[in-house]
C-alpha cells in the first residue's frame, strides 16, 4: 500500500492515530493512540532539524499498521 490517505484512513476507521507529541524542549516523539490506549515511542526527534525523518516514522508505523489491519480482515 502506497497511497497515505488510504492507509490514514485504514486506521482512523479502527480508531488508531499516530502523532508527534512533545518530550522536552527540543524533541519529538511518537505517539500511537489506539482508542485511547496511548504508546510513546523511543526515539526522539528534534523538532528543528529532524522534521523529514519524523514524519517518515510516522507514515512507517500508520502503513505497517494498515497492513496488520487488513491481514487481520
Amino acid at each position: 500500500m502506497k497511497d497515505i490517505s488510504k492507509v490514514v484512513s485504514v486506521c482512523i476507521k479502527n480508531d488508531i492515530k499516530v502523532y508527534p507529541v512533545i518530550y522536552d524542549k527540543y524533541h519529538l516523539k511518537v505517539e500511537v493512540d489506539y482508542a485511547g490506549r496511548k504508546k510513546k515511542g523511543k526515539e526522539k526527534y528534534n523538532w528543528r532539524t529532524e522534521q523529514k525523518q519524523l514524519q517518515a516514522k510516522i507514515i512507517e508505523l500508520y502503513e505497517t499498521i494498515a497492513k496488520r489491519i487488513q491481514d487481520r480482515e
